[in-house]
């Protein structure tokens, strides 16, 4: 698919530099290089999701990463299906992103972190890793997200979900 298999718009073509931003943020949180792809708008330089105009990347789009790892997804479920009572600890928008979990992202064997990561086992580690990947070129002070992905056939499938959504509401437009 040529959103993930692309030297993303940020690295501008360079793809050497690309391979070494992957291989420092896999060393820092501990996955095999070629399970992260850039994905969305910095994969390709502008956004598909339609709330958003199809905006060109910016000064201040954000990095979204995807990580394949069966470890790490496997531990999120777990931490979620788990929670239990817990839940009522966490503030509204994580209790809303478990309930999404539920609903919508698990089936498609994706963790989408930007609320939950905090709380998920690895979140803290994971977090300072972020951080310190805003410092290293060509992601200087970008925020940088993450979600996780059971397999490389979650991706894609989650992936092609969205653009055939986004094709499907593009067309009813156009009627």
């Amino acid at each position: 698919m040529w959103i993930l298999n692309r030297t993303p718009y940020p690295f501008d073509g360079d793809t050497r530099l690309y391979e070494n931003w992957r291989r420092e943020l896999a060393q820092r949180i501990e996955v095999d290089s070629s399970e992260i792809v850039i994905i969305g708008s910095s994969a390709f330089g502008v956004s598909l999701n339609p709330n958003k105009n199809f905006r060109a990347f910016n000064g201040r789009s954000d990095i979204d990463v995807a990580v394949i790892s069966d470890y790490f997804f496997t531990l999120s479920w777990r931490y979620l299906r788990n929670l239990g009572a817990g839940i009522h600890g966490l503030p509204q928008p994580a209790k809303q992103s478990v309930r999404d979990h539920v609903q919508k992202y698990i089936y498609w064997g994706t963790i989408a972190t930007d609320k939950l990561l905090p709380y998920l086992p690895f979140g803290k580690r994971w977090l300072e890793v972020l951080d310190e990947m805003s410092n290293i070129a060509p992601t200087v002070g970008r925020d940088i997200k993450i979600r996780v992905y059971k397999d490389f056939d979650s991706l894609r499938s989650y992936q092609v979900n969205n653009l055939k959504h986004l094709r499907a509401q593009e067309l009813e437009k156009g009627l």
